[in-house]
């Protein structure tokens, strides 16, 4: 069912809803008004009849009570009864089988002074009449027909206007329902006037409306998603054309080597050396290859992530880089110490130990001075700060905003070794571990790469 039908129904429902509670409400508040009322004119018949019919005979006699003029108005199918104080009958109007049911609510007056009841379609209304200390039991009753006729046009009333607001309430929700709807619809029209399988789908872009109630950032937030997916989709070119390229290098010089040995190489020393060019070059392709492997592996989400000492992880990447580059030095501080006296992070202990490989080793690439890593705490901001510096040839500006793409190398570093997958690899482990990382950077000063992550409180827990 459409959100519109859904909408329409229920707002429908939800007034009608109310609409029948207060007609309900109306109607036996007029119902009620009606019964008292006619009651009223019911027991005011009985009183008169008591001073006419029964104390006509004393001494103050008629003459000094006085009538309302409405006591004097018959009432439709009126009967009156009286009764002595042994039940027998003094006066009536009525048949005898309907003197006999007025009789049987006698003992009940002895009780209370007034009474109430109804006999088949006539409602009436009973009194102790008291004169010369005597009790005797009057009953009246009647047919209101005036008042169950209006009572009869309300009910026509409000019967009419319910089915009219019901019709007003359903034509109103529909047209409400399709008008608050609209900015959808003409969302899903928009969508299914791009052509499929195409790349107009990334290009378009919703109309976002006032951009502050909900449709208007539900418009926002697509766009957002078309635009992130966008440059994921350039970013994917990007990185496959890239890693086309870097794969084909090696490829092709590996074939044409040994193509050139096959038809020209006829002196062993010959075979060897190209068979040495072309293991060099594979070598490269492998490593490469090992690198692109490391980049999927990092977006995986399916490692565990644990308590991890932080500046175990700094120690054990330095460790690997002066091991690899034998030339490089490195020199570790500590700032400010955490309470707890222990750097520790949620995360991956072997990713975070690659992604600071991968920065303490590019800043010994490009440096032939003394490399800095420091690590502190911020107790402010709950986090570990991990910053390495070095004094090499440094990033020129135009290649910052490119330094974290995959395959992408800056325009200084073609004489070092590499493939510019590092950084690309660093950035994904520290986004896992809901960290920054940022870089700054001068062609004459160097560079300073500095990793945020949140920090994990671990004051009744120590971690060897």
């Amino acid at each position: 069912m459409l959100i519109r039908h859904k909408l329409t129904l229920l707002f429908t429902a939800i007034v009608l809803a109310i609409q029948l509670a207060f007609t309900s409400f109306v109607y036996t508040f007029y119902s009620v008004y009606r019964q008292q009322g006619f009651t009223v004119r019911l027991l005011g018949k009985a009183r008169l009849f008591g001073r006419v019919m029964i104390s006509r005979h004393s001494r103050e006699g008629v003459p000094d009570r006085a009538l309302n003029a409405t006591d004097l108005q018959t009432l439709t199918e009126e009967h009156i009864t009286i009764f002595d104080q042994q039940g027998r009958v003094i006066f009536t109007n009525q048949l005898p089988t309907y003197v006999q049911k007025e009789a049987q609510f006698i003992p009940a007056l002895t009780r209370d002074s007034t009474l109430q009841f109804t006999i088949n379609r006539n409602e009436g209304a009973g009194i102790l009449y008291l004169d010369q200390g005597q009790r005797y039991p009057i009953f009246v009753t009647g047919y209101d027909r005036l008042g169950h006729a209006k009572q009869q046009n309300l009910f026509t009333i409000l019967l009419v206007a319910n089915l009219g607001g019901f019709l007003l309430i359903l034509v109103a929700g529909w047209y409400f329902a399709g008008r608050f709807l609209r900015p959808l619809a003409n969302m899903v029209n928009s969508v299914r006037a791009v052509q499929p399988v195409s790349d107009d789908h990334l290009r378009l872009r919703l109309n976002e409306g006032n951009q502050t109630d909900e449709i208007a950032q539900l418009a926002m937030t697509f766009n957002q998603l078309l635009t992130q997916l966008r440059t994921t989709f350039e970013n994917q070119r990007q990185f496959v054309s890239h890693a086309s390229h870097e794969l084909r290098t090696p490829l092709t010089t590996v074939l044409g080597t040994l193509e050139t040995s096959h038809q020209y190489d006829t002196d062993p020393a010959d075979y060897r050396a190209s068979m040495e060019i072309a293991m060099r070059e594979l070598t490269k392709l492998v490593g490469l290859t090992n690198s692109l492997l490391k980049l999927a592996t990092t977006s995986d989400g399916s490692l565990a992530m644990t308590p991890v000492r932080l500046d175990e992880c700094v120690m054990t990447a330095i460790g690997q880089v002066k091991r690899k580059r034998t030339g490089c030095s490195v020199s570790f501080q500590f700032g400010q110490l955490p309470d707890d006296d222990f750097f520790v992070v949620t995360g991956n202990e072997i990713l975070l130990t690659t992604a600071l490989q991968n920065i303490i080793d590019n800043a010994c690439k490009y440096s032939q001075q003394p490399v800095q890593v420091n690590l502190f705490t911020l107790p402010d901001e709950a986090l570990h700060q991990i910053s390495v510096t070095d004094q090499g040839v440094g990033i020129p500006s135009a290649d910052l905003p490119h330094i974290f793409e995959p395959l992408y190398r800056g325009r200084n570093a073609d004489k070092a070794e590499g493939f510019g997958v590092g950084l690309a690899i660093t950035k994904q482990i520290v986004q896992r571990h809901r960290g920054t990382i940022s870089l700054a950077s001068h062609p004459t000063t160097g560079t300073t790469v500095t990793i945020d992550l949140p920090a994990l409180n671990v004051k009744s827990t120590i971690i060897y």
